[in-house]
């Protein structure tokens, strides 16, 4: 677990630095333009390119020393970090420019999480899974809480330019660590070309081996549907903050949501996971619809704060317990493709959640439930009027979707029984010896999210 640890450790400052910039990206482009539209448009650029470009990257990845795919992927990102750090200090920074570095940004991020996520199998022990993965999450939220804590105080000290020039800083430690674990593990022996298929029959390899599953595929359909739901309210939390309040409740609220996942992600990383892992991620996609429409009939800022705590904690539940699912039903051979399809898969809907919840905030729900609006003597008093209100409106309209794709899994027969009806690969070849007193520590096995 040595060479883990000091990835993750070093996964933990850059992830900082990532959370430092993107909030402090989001308050520049609400101030600049005052339009929830714009805002969820940049979150929109920043996750369609990778999304669509996964298939290719998990491909790759499972032609690549993972490592090396990793380093080329923090170094791409600190690159053009740098670029838009250099923009800044010369005064050529443009709105446009901002989108165009959030797309080259997505397009490195699609080949670092199936590189990571195949990594984990590969250096950590089967039965250090669990704890792997409940390190992970708690890293992600980790550098979340830091990042919005030291965002929201240092943005109108240092502006956008200091915060990118943090998010450097940090990405050179990340380079740092996966420099150091090149010279502490073998490079992973690539497959010989005449074990290859083609590159485009590789394309369609992570498909075909979800699709043989159904299980699988029925738990894919689940996230796509609840994410869609999710990243409808979700994308529109900080548009909805800042027009209550302002940068510094933002960051509170960013803190305090993300503080769930720690607390969550601390103890699935030292305890047992649940023996039931469907189960489990269904139980927390009810709760979580149930939050949503909790948001929507309080939408003030300490509620919104309390729902995000306990939202994001629920996910560091379903992102370790999914991760360890199918770490445990995939080769690792094949992992970088199947991981890379089945983000893409759960991930589908995003983009499309992320392109319609500003405009039909602003445009269509803001417009129904303002004064003299259709629904403004049904609903105004309850979600109030003008963008919080539509804001409002919309979180109502998620949560039955929420749920509804809750029942609807629960009620397949081959996804209630994913684990009993999928059997676990075949043990791998364990890690070096360095890592081999790890193996004996009794601790439970651990799934991530899709």
């Amino acid at each position: 677990m040595r060479v883990f640890n000091v990835l993750w450790a070093g996964q933990i400052v850059s992830l900082v630095g990532s959370s430092v910039t993107a909030f402090g990206v989001g308050i520049w482009v609400y101030a600049q333009t005052g339009s929830p539209a714009a805002f969820t448009l940049l979150v929109l650029a920043a996750s369609l390119p990778g999304i669509v470009l996964l298939p290719m990257a998990g491909a790759l990845v499972d032609r690549w020393d993972r490592r090396r795919a990793m380093l080329l992927s923090d170094a791409g990102t600190a690159l053009v970090t740098t670029l838009g750090l250099i923009l800044l200090a010369t005064g050529a920074f443009a709105l446009w420019q901002l989108y165009v570095m959030a797309v080259l940004l997505s397009v490195f991020k699609a080949i670092q999480w199936p590189a990571f996520s195949a990594l984990v199998s590969e250096i950590v022990p089967r039965g250090q899974l669990g704890r792997a993965n409940g390190r992970i999450g708690l890293a992600e939220a980790v550098g979340e809480v830091l990042g919005a804590v030291l965002a929201g105080s240092l943005y109108a000290v240092l502006s956008l330019r200091g915060l990118l020039l943090i998010d450097v800083l940090t990405f050179t430690a990340a380079l740092g660590t996966m420099l150091w674990s090149l010279r502490r593990l073998p490079p992973r022996a690539p497959r010989a070309a005449g074990d290859r298929e083609p590159l485009g029959g590789e394309l369609s390899a992570g498909w075909r081996f979800i699709r043989a599953r159904p299980g699988l595929s029925g738990l894919l359909t689940f996230f796509a549907v609840h994410n869609f739901g999710m990243q409808l309210v979700i994308v529109l939390v900080p548009p909805l903050v800042l027009t209550l309040s302002g940068p510094a409740a933002y960051g509170i609220v960013e803190a305090v949501g993300w503080a769930g996942m720690v607390i969550v992600g601390a103890v699935i990383s030292v305890t047992r996971q649940p023996r039931h892992r469907v189960r489990a991620i269904l139980i927390v996609g009810a709760v979580h619809g149930l939050l949503v429409a909790a948001m929507g009939l309080t939408h003030s800022v300490w509620a919104v704060a309390a729902g995000m705590f306990a939202i994001l904690g629920g996910w560091a539940v379903t992102n370790a317990v999914t991760a360890t699912l199918w770490q445990l039903k995939t080769p690792l051979e094949v992992q970088g493709r199947v991981f890379a399809v089945r983000r893409m898969l759960a991930w589908s809907a995003q983009p499309l959640a992320y392109a319609v919840a500003g405009p039909v905030a602003q445009y269509t729900a803001a417009p129904l439930v303002d004064a003299g609006g259709p629904l403004a003597s049904s609903l105004g008093a309850v979600t109030g009027g003008g963008i919080p209100g539509g804001i409002a409106l919309l979180f109502l309209a998620a949560a039955p979707l929420l749920l509804g794709i809750v029942a609807l899994s629960a009620l397949r027969p081959r996804v209630r029984r994913l684990e009993s009806e999928l059997p676990d690969v075949p043990k791998e070849p364990g890690p070096p010896p360095s890592d081999a007193p790890d193996e004996v520590q009794p601790v439970a096995a651990t799934p991530s999210a899709v």
